[in-house]
C-alpha cells in the first residue's frame, strides 16, 4: 500500500471507530479494532514511531468516546473493557514496531552482507572527508584493512595533484540529491596508481540533515587497459587503412597510365609492322612482282635467265625480312631452345649490332623453368638492351643469369652514362617514358622483383628476382623497389 494511501485512511478509520464508539456505545470495547487496524497501517509510513502515535490517538479516542457515549452500560464493565482495549492497542502497536525493526534488521544484515561480500570498494565518509566504514572490497583494491582505515582521511587515497578536487565533490554531493558517477585515479597502499570508478551518493539523517557520503568504487584498470589497446588498434587500423588507400590510389593511377600507355605501344607497333611490311616487304614484294612480269612476257634467253636469278636473290631478302621480323616478334629459339639460348642468340645479335663488348655467364640453369619467366626475363632484356643502345652509350655489357635452389635472378649491368632514377620515375609515372614502368610492371606479373641501381656518369645496374616455390600460384609483389647507391 502506497504511504500517503496510509495517511489519509488512518485518520478516517480512528474517526468512524470514535463516532461509533460513541453513538452505539454496546459496553464493550468491540470497535477497538478499527484502532487496530489503524496501528497495522503505520506500517506503511516510515516514521519508526507511527504505531505509537496511532496507539496514544487510539487512546485518547476510545476514552473520549466512554465519556460522550450515551449512558446505560454498567459503570465496572465499561471501564473494564476500556482498559481491556487500551492494552490490546498497545499491545498491538509494541508488535507492529517490534517487527518493523525485526524486518528492518534483517534487511540491514542482508545489507551489509552484500557490501561485505561486493567486489567493489565500499565505504562511507564523514563531511570532513574521514572514513567511517570499509568493506572487504575495499581491502582488496587499496590494501588496507578496515582498521587501517576508518578514522583516516580518505586523501590518504588519492594523489596529491588531484586533492584539490576533493573539497568540490563534497560541496556538490552535499547539495545535491542525486548520485554522481566519475573515473578517477586513486592511490594503493603499495604506492599504486590505479584507475577507478566511484559513484559518491548522500547520505542523510532521518531529518534529513547531510551527514556523509556513501562511496563505490570500482577498479577499472583492465577495462582501461583494453580501451588503451583497442584505440591504439583502432589508430593502426585506421594508419593501415590510409596507408593501403594511398596505395590501391597510386595503383589504379599507375594502372591507367599503364593501360594507355600499352595501347600506345600498341598502336606504335602496329605503325612500326606496318612500315617495315610497306616499306621492307612491299617493296621487295613489287619488285618481284616486275620481275615475274619480265619473265612472263621475256624472250626466253639470257634475259629470262638473268630476271630468274633476280626474283631468286628478292626471295632470298625477303624470307630473311620475314624471318627479323617473325624474331623481333617472338623468336621460337625461346620456346625450343629455352631461356639460356635464346638470351644468348639475342645478346650477340645486339653486341654485334651495337659494337658492345658482351660478358654472358649462366649459372646453375641445368633445368628449364617457368615459361612465364622466361617470357619475362627475355622481354626485360630485350627493353633494357634498347635502351641502352638507345641512351646509355656503353661499350660494355654484363649479362649474368643464375639459379639457386628455388631463386632465379638476371642482372644486366652497363658501363654507359646512368641516369637518376628518381626522376626516370616521375617522368615514367608522368606517362613520358614508360620502359622502366614496363619492366616493372613485367616482373611483378612474373611474381618477380626489380631492382634498378643507377647514377649519372656511372652506368646502370638491373637486378631482377624471382621465386620458384611461389610461381605455381603467382603472387603479385606489393612493392618494386627502384633506388639509386
Amino acid at each position: 500500500m502506497n504511504t500517503n494511501y496510509s495517511r489519509a485512511l488512518i485518520p478516517l478509520i480512528l474517526a468512524g471507530t470514535f463516532l461509533a464508539d460513541v453513538f452505539m456505545p454496546w459496553g464493550y470495547a468491540v470497535w477497538v479494532v478499527g484502532d487496530v487496524f489503524s496501528v497495522f497501517l503505520a506500517l506503511w509510513i516510515e516514521w519508526p514511531i507511527a504505531p505509537y502515535i496511532v496507539a496514544a490517538i487510539g487512546t485518547v479516542l476510545l476514552q473520549v468516546g466512554h465519556t460522550l457515549s450515551l449512558p446505560g452500560i454498567p459503570q465496572d464493565i465499561a471501564i473494564f473493557n476500556r482498559i481491556l482495549g487500551v492494552v490490546l492497542l498497545w499491545i498491538t502497536a509494541g508488535l507492529v514496531a517490534r517487527g518493523r525493526r525485526a524486518k528492518l534488521d534483517d534487511a540491514t544484515r542482508r545489507l551489509g552482507a552484500i557490501v561485505e561480500s561486493s567486489s567493489d570498494a565500499i565505504l562511507s565518509v564523514t563531511p570532513d572527508g574521514f572514513v567511517t566504514t570499509w568493506n572487504a572490497g575495499a581491502e582488496r583494491i587499496f590494501g588496507y584493512s578496515a582498521t587501517e582505515m576508518i578514522g583516516r582521511s580518505i586523501l590518504t587515497l588519492i594523489p596529491g595533484h588531484l586533492r584539490r578536487d576533493m573539497a568540490w565533490l563534497l560541496a556538490t554531493v552535499r547539495g545535491a540529491h542525486d548520485v554522481h558517477t566519475y573515473d578517477a585515479v586513486r592511490l594503493t597502499k603499495d604506492g599504486r596508481c590505479i584507475d577507478v570508478s566511484v559513484t559518491l551518493s548522500p547520505l542523510k539523517d532521518a531529518a534529513g540533515q547531510f551527514v556523509g557520503v556513501s562511496k563505490v568504487i570500482r577498479d577499472i584498470s583492465e577495462r582501461k587497459r583494453g580501451e588503451t589497446l583497442l584505440q591504439q588498434a583502432h589508430e593502426a587500423l585506421e594508419l593501415k587503412v590510409r596507408e593501403r588507400t594511398a596505395e590501391l590510389r597510386s595503383a589504379n593511377y599507375s594502372l591507367r597510365e599503364l593501360s594507355g600507355r600499352l595501347m600506345q605501344v600498341q598502336e606504335e607497333e602496329r605503325s612500326r609492322l606496318a612500315r617495315d611490311l610497306h616499306d621492307e616487304i612491299g617493296q621487295l614484294l613489287t619488285a618481284l612482282k616486275i620481275d615475274l612480269q619480265a619473265i612472263q612476257h621475256g624472250e626466253v634467253g639470257q634475259a629470262r635467265s638473268g630476271s630468274l636469278m633476280d626474283s631468286l636473290a628478292l626471295v632470298d631478302r625477303l624470307l630473311t625480312q620475314v624471318r627479323t621480323l617473325a624474331l623481333d616478334l617472338r623468336p621460337s629459339i625461346l620456346d625450343d631452345l629455352g631461356l639460356v639460348s635464346a638470351l644468348r642468340w639475342y645478346a650477340n645479335r645486339q653486341a654485334e649490332r651495337n659494337g658492345w663488348i658482351l660478358h654472358f655467364s649462366v649459372e646453375g640453369m641445368a633445368e628449364r623453368i617457368p615459361t612465364l619467366i622466361e617470357v619475362a626475363c627475355f622481354r626485360s632484356v630485350q627493353e633494357a638492351l634498347t635502351n641502352i643502345a638507345k641512351y646509355a652509350s656503353a661499350k660494355i655489357i654484363h649479362l649474368t643469369l643464375r639459379r639457386h635452389d628455388q631463386e632465379v635472378t638476371l642482372v644486366i649491368q652497363d658501363n654507359g652514362v646512368g641516369f637518376d632514377v628518381a626522376s626516370a620515375r616521375q617522368r615514367a609515372q608522368g606517362g613520358e617514358s614508360m620502359g622502366l614502368f614496363g619492366m616493372e610492371e613485367r616482373a611483378r606479373l612474373a611474381g618477380g622483383a626489380l631492382l634498378i641501381s643507377s647514377t649519372p656518369g656511372q652506368g646502370t645496374r638491373l637486378h631482377l628476382r624471382f621465386l620458384l616455390t611461389e610461381h605455381d600460384q603467382v603472387k603479385r609483389r606489393g612493392t618494386i623497389e627502384v633506388m639509386a647507391p
